[in-house]
Protein backbone atom coordinates (compact mmCIF):
# COMPACT_ATOMS: atom_id res chain seq x y z
CA UNK A 1 0.00 0.00 0.00
CA UNK A 2 1.28 3.28 -0.84
CA UNK A 3 0.44 6.01 1.35
CA UNK A 4 1.46 9.91 0.75
CA UNK A 5 1.07 12.77 3.36
CA UNK A 6 0.12 16.26 2.73
CA UNK A 7 -0.13 19.60 4.77
CA UNK A 8 -0.40 23.18 4.21
CA UNK A 9 2.82 24.40 4.71
CA UNK A 10 6.20 23.64 6.03
CA UNK A 11 7.31 26.64 6.86
CA UNK A 12 8.92 26.80 10.74
CA UNK A 13 9.15 23.80 12.72
CA UNK A 14 6.18 23.71 15.57
CA UNK A 15 4.12 21.09 16.79
CA UNK A 16 2.19 21.10 13.30
CA UNK A 17 4.93 20.77 11.13
CA UNK A 18 6.51 17.83 14.04
CA UNK A 19 2.73 16.14 13.68
CA UNK A 20 3.77 15.09 9.54
CA UNK A 21 7.26 14.33 10.98
CA UNK A 22 5.76 11.97 12.77
CA UNK A 23 3.55 10.88 10.19
CA UNK A 24 6.61 10.47 8.38
CA UNK A 25 8.19 8.24 10.92
CA UNK A 26 5.58 5.66 10.51
CA UNK A 27 5.08 6.03 6.80
CA UNK A 28 8.83 5.64 6.05
CA UNK A 29 8.43 5.58 2.17
CA UNK A 30 5.89 8.20 2.29
CA UNK A 31 6.13 11.83 -0.28
CA UNK A 32 4.96 15.25 1.16
CA UNK A 33 2.71 17.57 -0.65
CA UNK A 34 2.21 20.85 0.63
CA UNK A 35 0.86 24.41 -0.81
CA UNK A 36 4.40 26.04 0.66
CA UNK A 37 7.61 24.86 1.47
CA UNK A 38 10.37 26.71 2.77
CA UNK A 39 13.82 24.69 2.33
CA UNK A 40 16.18 24.18 5.54
CA UNK A 41 13.24 26.28 7.42
CA UNK A 42 12.53 23.22 9.66
CA UNK A 43 15.99 20.57 9.81
CA UNK A 44 14.98 17.18 11.09
CA UNK A 45 14.01 14.01 9.52
CA UNK A 46 11.47 15.92 7.46
CA UNK A 47 13.71 17.61 4.85
CA UNK A 48 15.35 14.01 3.92
CA UNK A 49 12.55 12.87 2.01
CA UNK A 50 10.70 13.67 -1.18
CA UNK A 51 8.62 17.51 -0.75
CA UNK A 52 6.55 18.50 -3.67
CA UNK A 53 4.99 22.09 -3.25
CA UNK A 54 3.56 24.88 -5.95
CA UNK A 55 4.76 27.97 -6.99
CA UNK A 56 4.10 29.55 -3.56
CA UNK A 57 6.99 28.47 -1.98
CA UNK A 58 8.42 31.33 -4.36
CA UNK A 59 6.57 33.61 -2.96
CA UNK A 60 5.67 33.32 0.48
CA UNK A 61 7.92 33.50 2.91
CA UNK A 62 5.42 33.11 6.84
CA UNK A 63 1.83 32.04 7.77
CA UNK A 64 0.89 35.22 8.04
CA UNK A 65 1.49 35.86 4.61
CA UNK A 66 0.49 33.10 3.42
CA UNK A 67 -2.99 34.05 4.81
CA UNK A 68 -2.96 37.03 3.63
CA UNK A 69 -2.70 35.02 0.01
CA UNK A 70 -5.18 32.79 1.00
CA UNK A 71 -7.05 34.03 -2.42
CA UNK A 72 -4.11 32.44 -4.55
CA UNK A 73 -4.48 28.77 -2.36
CA UNK A 74 -7.43 27.29 -4.47
CA UNK A 75 -5.65 27.89 -7.73
CA UNK A 76 -2.08 26.59 -6.14
CA UNK A 77 -3.88 23.12 -4.80
CA UNK A 78 -5.60 22.44 -8.42
CA UNK A 79 -2.46 21.95 -9.74
CA UNK A 80 -0.48 20.28 -7.33
CA UNK A 81 -1.77 16.99 -8.00
CA UNK A 82 -0.83 13.68 -6.17
CA UNK A 83 -0.96 10.53 -8.55
CA UNK A 84 -3.03 7.83 -8.79
CA UNK A 85 -0.35 5.24 -7.88
CA UNK A 86 -1.20 6.48 -3.96
CA UNK A 87 -3.74 4.25 -1.98
CA UNK A 88 -3.69 6.63 0.71
CA UNK A 89 -3.54 10.03 1.71
CA UNK A 90 -2.93 11.69 5.06
CA UNK A 91 -3.45 15.06 5.37
CA UNK A 92 -2.79 17.24 7.86
CA UNK A 93 -4.51 20.63 7.54
CA UNK A 94 -5.30 24.59 9.46
CA UNK A 95 -8.27 24.29 6.36
CA UNK A 96 -6.54 24.29 3.33
CA UNK A 97 -4.81 21.37 2.22
CA UNK A 98 -7.52 18.98 1.81
CA UNK A 99 -8.41 20.51 -1.51
CA UNK A 100 -4.88 19.40 -3.32
CA UNK A 101 -5.41 17.39 -6.61
CA UNK A 102 -6.15 13.42 -5.96
CA UNK A 103 -7.62 10.70 -8.18
CA UNK A 104 -10.92 9.75 -7.08
CA UNK A 105 -10.07 6.06 -6.34
CA UNK A 106 -7.52 7.27 -3.95
CA UNK A 107 -8.62 7.44 0.16
CA UNK A 108 -8.31 10.68 1.72
CA UNK A 109 -8.08 11.16 5.79
CA UNK A 110 -8.00 14.41 6.56
CA UNK A 111 -6.54 15.14 10.07
CA UNK A 112 -8.15 18.35 10.78
CA UNK A 113 -5.58 19.85 13.08
CA UNK A 114 -6.86 23.71 13.26
CA UNK A 115 -9.28 26.43 11.88
CA UNK A 116 -6.26 28.43 11.64
CA UNK A 117 -6.76 30.54 8.18
CA UNK A 118 -10.70 30.37 8.84
CA UNK A 119 -10.87 32.28 11.81
CA UNK A 120 -7.77 34.20 12.21
CA UNK A 121 -8.47 37.10 14.31
CA UNK A 122 -6.66 39.86 12.29
CA UNK A 123 -7.00 40.08 8.95
CA UNK A 124 -5.70 42.23 6.15
CA UNK A 125 -8.49 43.80 3.40
CA UNK A 126 -7.64 41.28 0.97
CA UNK A 127 -8.25 38.63 3.66
CA UNK A 128 -11.52 40.03 4.93
CA UNK A 129 -12.94 40.44 0.66
CA UNK A 130 -12.03 36.56 0.38
CA UNK A 131 -12.86 35.44 3.63
CA UNK A 132 -16.45 34.32 2.50
CA UNK A 133 -14.77 32.39 -1.00
CA UNK A 134 -12.17 31.11 0.87
CA UNK A 135 -14.34 29.67 3.28
CA UNK A 136 -17.11 28.22 1.68
CA UNK A 137 -13.64 26.45 -0.99
CA UNK A 138 -12.34 25.23 2.09
CA UNK A 139 -15.72 23.48 3.51
CA UNK A 140 -16.56 22.31 0.44
CA UNK A 141 -13.14 20.64 -0.36
CA UNK A 142 -13.42 19.26 3.38
CA UNK A 143 -15.98 17.57 2.09
CA UNK A 144 -13.78 15.51 -0.45
CA UNK A 145 -12.36 13.46 2.30
CA UNK A 146 -13.44 10.07 3.50
CA UNK A 147 -13.34 10.29 6.99
CA UNK A 148 -11.20 12.94 9.21
CA UNK A 149 -9.37 12.38 12.38
CA UNK A 150 -9.52 15.30 14.65
CA UNK A 151 -6.99 15.90 17.47
CA UNK A 152 -9.76 16.95 20.19
CA UNK A 153 -13.50 16.90 21.15
CA UNK A 154 -13.85 20.64 20.29
CA UNK A 155 -13.04 20.63 16.99
CA UNK A 156 -15.36 17.67 16.68
CA UNK A 157 -17.91 19.53 17.59
CA UNK A 158 -17.18 22.53 15.54
CA UNK A 159 -16.83 20.23 12.34
CA UNK A 160 -19.96 18.62 12.87
CA UNK A 161 -21.67 21.78 11.29
CA UNK A 162 -19.52 21.63 8.29
CA UNK A 163 -18.85 18.33 7.45
CA UNK A 164 -21.22 14.67 8.06
CA UNK A 165 -19.22 11.71 7.12
CA UNK A 166 -17.07 9.76 10.02
CA UNK A 167 -15.29 12.11 12.46
CA UNK A 168 -12.72 10.72 15.11
CA UNK A 169 -10.48 12.40 17.77
CA UNK A 170 -7.26 10.84 17.65
CA UNK A 171 -4.83 12.28 20.54
CA UNK A 172 -1.93 14.16 18.51
CA UNK A 173 2.07 13.50 19.51
CA UNK A 174 3.96 14.65 21.78
CA UNK A 175 7.45 14.08 22.94
CA UNK A 176 7.02 13.15 26.20
CA UNK A 177 10.36 11.65 26.59
CA UNK A 178 11.90 14.60 26.48
CA UNK A 179 10.21 16.20 29.84
CA UNK A 180 10.54 13.27 32.62
CA UNK A 181 9.52 13.87 36.06
CA UNK A 182 12.79 14.62 37.87
CA UNK A 183 13.71 13.12 41.38
CA UNK A 184 12.32 14.45 44.46
CA UNK A 185 15.66 15.18 45.85
CA UNK A 186 16.31 17.74 42.90
CA UNK A 187 13.49 19.70 43.02
CA UNK A 188 12.74 23.04 45.55
CA UNK A 189 10.03 24.33 43.47
CA UNK A 190 10.99 28.15 44.27
CA UNK A 191 9.84 29.79 41.55
CA UNK A 192 6.95 30.22 39.32
CA UNK A 193 7.39 29.72 35.25
CA UNK A 194 5.19 32.16 33.13
CA UNK A 195 4.94 31.52 29.08
CA UNK A 196 5.01 34.56 27.67
CA UNK A 197 4.70 33.54 24.04
CA UNK A 198 1.22 34.93 24.11
CA UNK A 199 1.42 37.37 26.97
CA UNK A 200 0.32 41.50 26.63
CA UNK A 201 3.14 43.54 27.61
CA UNK A 202 0.22 45.25 30.09
CA UNK A 203 -0.51 41.95 31.89
CA UNK A 204 3.56 40.70 32.06
CA UNK A 205 4.15 44.13 33.51
CA UNK A 206 1.07 43.47 36.42
CA UNK A 207 2.67 40.31 37.10
CA UNK A 208 5.86 41.46 37.63
CA UNK A 209 4.56 44.21 40.39
CA UNK A 210 2.68 41.31 42.36
CA UNK A 211 5.58 38.59 42.78
CA UNK A 212 7.95 41.72 43.42
CA UNK A 213 5.01 43.03 45.94
CA UNK A 214 4.55 39.66 47.72
CA UNK A 215 7.99 38.46 47.35
CA UNK A 216 7.42 35.57 45.56
CA UNK A 217 10.07 34.38 42.98
CA UNK A 218 8.98 34.52 39.03
CA UNK A 219 11.05 33.54 35.86
CA UNK A 220 9.82 34.09 32.30
CA UNK A 221 10.05 31.69 29.11
CA UNK A 222 9.81 31.23 25.73
CA UNK A 223 9.80 34.02 23.11
CA UNK A 224 10.52 36.99 24.90
CA UNK A 225 11.02 39.44 22.00
CA UNK A 226 8.00 41.79 22.71
CA UNK A 227 9.26 42.63 26.63
CA UNK A 228 12.33 44.34 25.79
CA UNK A 229 11.54 46.93 27.85
CA UNK A 230 10.52 45.22 30.64
CA UNK A 231 14.43 43.97 31.06
CA UNK A 232 16.70 45.44 33.51
CA UNK A 233 19.54 44.68 31.58
CA UNK A 234 20.45 42.27 28.63
CA UNK A 235 21.06 39.37 31.39
CA UNK A 236 17.86 39.68 33.13
CA UNK A 237 17.63 36.36 35.24
CA UNK A 238 13.75 36.75 35.39
CA UNK A 239 14.11 36.03 31.77
CA UNK A 240 14.84 32.63 30.47
CA UNK A 241 14.08 32.71 26.77
CA UNK A 242 13.81 30.32 24.44
CA UNK A 243 15.51 26.69 25.11
CA UNK A 244 15.97 23.14 24.01
CA UNK A 245 14.35 20.36 25.90
CA UNK A 246 17.53 19.86 27.22
CA UNK A 247 17.66 23.43 29.32
CA UNK A 248 14.25 23.54 29.60
CA UNK A 249 12.82 20.07 31.07
CA UNK A 250 14.82 20.45 33.90
CA UNK A 251 13.48 24.29 34.38
CA UNK A 252 9.72 23.33 34.38
CA UNK A 253 10.24 20.47 36.75
CA UNK A 254 11.71 22.88 39.31
CA UNK A 255 8.60 25.33 38.96
CA UNK A 256 5.75 25.30 41.64
CA UNK A 257 3.57 25.84 38.89
CA UNK A 258 3.25 26.70 34.92
CA UNK A 259 1.38 29.81 34.20
CA UNK A 260 0.13 29.68 30.55
CA UNK A 261 -2.13 32.03 28.83
CA UNK A 262 -1.75 30.83 25.58
CA UNK A 263 -4.66 29.98 23.26
CA UNK A 264 -3.12 28.01 20.17
CA UNK A 265 -4.28 24.69 18.75
CA UNK A 266 -2.00 22.67 21.18
CA UNK A 267 -0.95 23.48 24.55
CA UNK A 268 2.17 22.40 24.20
CA UNK A 269 3.95 24.05 27.18
CA UNK A 270 1.31 23.34 29.22
CA UNK A 271 1.76 19.54 28.56
CA UNK A 272 5.73 20.11 29.25
CA UNK A 273 4.87 21.43 32.41
CA UNK A 274 2.67 18.29 32.72
CA UNK A 275 4.95 15.86 31.99
CA UNK A 276 7.35 16.96 33.86
CA UNK A 277 5.16 16.82 36.86
CA UNK A 278 4.15 20.30 37.89
CA UNK A 279 0.98 21.72 37.85
CA UNK A 280 -0.93 24.56 35.40
CA UNK A 281 -3.03 28.01 35.59
CA UNK A 282 -4.06 28.69 32.29
CA UNK A 283 -6.93 30.77 30.77
CA UNK A 284 -10.51 29.12 30.62
CA UNK A 285 -11.09 27.49 26.77
CA UNK A 286 -12.66 24.51 25.64
CA UNK A 287 -9.81 23.46 23.57
CA UNK A 288 -7.49 23.15 26.63
CA UNK A 289 -10.20 21.73 28.26
CA UNK A 290 -10.54 18.92 25.74
CA UNK A 291 -6.48 18.27 25.99
CA UNK A 292 -5.92 18.50 30.26
CA UNK A 293 -8.92 18.15 32.00
CA UNK A 294 -9.01 19.57 35.40
CA UNK A 295 -6.70 17.40 37.51
CA UNK A 296 -3.71 19.64 38.61
CA UNK A 297 -5.19 22.46 36.51
CA UNK A 298 -6.22 25.80 38.17
CA UNK A 299 -8.93 27.32 35.20
CA UNK A 300 -9.03 31.17 35.06
CA UNK A 301 -10.41 34.06 33.45
CA UNK A 302 -8.61 36.00 30.80
CA UNK A 303 -7.54 38.95 33.19
CA UNK A 304 -5.25 39.78 35.31
CA UNK A 305 -7.21 40.26 38.67
CA UNK A 306 -8.68 36.62 37.89
CA UNK A 307 -4.88 35.20 36.93
CA UNK A 308 -3.32 36.97 40.34
CA UNK A 309 -5.77 35.29 42.69
CA UNK A 310 -5.30 31.92 40.82
CA UNK A 311 -1.89 32.30 41.40
CA UNK A 312 -2.64 33.09 45.08
CA UNK A 313 -4.54 29.42 45.30
CA UNK A 314 -1.54 27.76 43.31
CA UNK A 315 0.85 28.99 46.08
CA UNK A 316 -0.87 27.07 48.82
CA UNK A 317 -2.04 24.26 46.93
CA UNK A 318 1.39 23.03 44.33
CA UNK A 319 3.03 20.73 47.00
CA UNK A 320 -0.12 18.65 46.78
CA UNK A 321 -0.31 17.38 43.53
CA UNK A 322 0.86 14.33 43.02
CA UNK A 323 4.05 14.44 39.95
CA UNK A 324 2.81 11.43 38.72
CA UNK A 325 -0.50 11.31 38.26
CA UNK A 326 0.22 15.09 36.46
CA UNK A 327 3.02 13.35 33.79
CA UNK A 328 0.00 10.23 33.16
CA UNK A 329 -2.45 13.26 31.76
CA UNK A 330 0.48 13.70 29.11
CA UNK A 331 1.08 10.19 28.49
CA UNK A 332 -2.41 10.52 26.91
CA UNK A 333 -0.17 12.31 23.51
CA UNK A 334 2.89 9.80 23.61
CA UNK A 335 4.46 10.13 20.44
CA UNK A 336 4.94 6.23 20.62
CA UNK A 337 0.65 5.78 21.01
CA UNK A 338 0.01 7.98 18.21
CA UNK A 339 1.86 6.18 15.61
CA UNK A 340 0.71 2.67 16.83
CA UNK A 341 -2.58 4.43 16.48
CA UNK A 342 -2.26 5.60 13.19
CA UNK A 343 -0.35 2.53 11.87
CA UNK A 344 -3.35 0.04 13.44
CA UNK A 345 -6.13 2.60 11.76
CA UNK A 346 -4.56 2.57 8.38
CA UNK A 347 -3.59 -1.25 8.17
CA UNK A 348 -6.46 -2.61 9.87
CA UNK A 349 -8.77 -0.70 6.85
CA UNK A 350 -6.48 -2.16 4.20
CA UNK A 351 -7.01 -5.45 5.67
CA UNK A 352 -10.69 -5.01 5.97
CA UNK A 353 -10.97 -3.58 2.68
CA UNK A 354 -8.46 -6.31 1.01
CA UNK A 355 -11.51 -9.05 2.49
CA UNK A 356 -14.44 -7.33 1.08
CA UNK A 357 -12.76 -7.48 -2.53
CA UNK A 358 -12.38 -11.25 -2.25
Amino acid sequence: MKVAISCDDLLVRDHYTELVETLGLVFEDAEIYTLVHKEKALLGTIELRKIHSTYLSHKIKDRNQLAKNSFLIPSAAKNLFIPCSVDVIINVTNGMSQGITKCEGTKLITYFYDHYYLNRKKKSLREKIFNSYISKWSMNTLAQSDEVWVPNGATKDFLKEFYKGPITVVNPPFRIDDYPVMPPTEMKFEYFAINVEDMSVDMAKNLSHFFSKYSLEYKFFGDDSHLEDMKYHKDDERFFGVKCSGELAPFLANSRAIIDVSNRAFPENALKGLSCGRPLICFESEMYKSYLGDFGVLWTKSTTESLIESIKDMNNLFHTFDRKKLHAIAVNYHETKFKADVRRRIFNDASKHSESCC
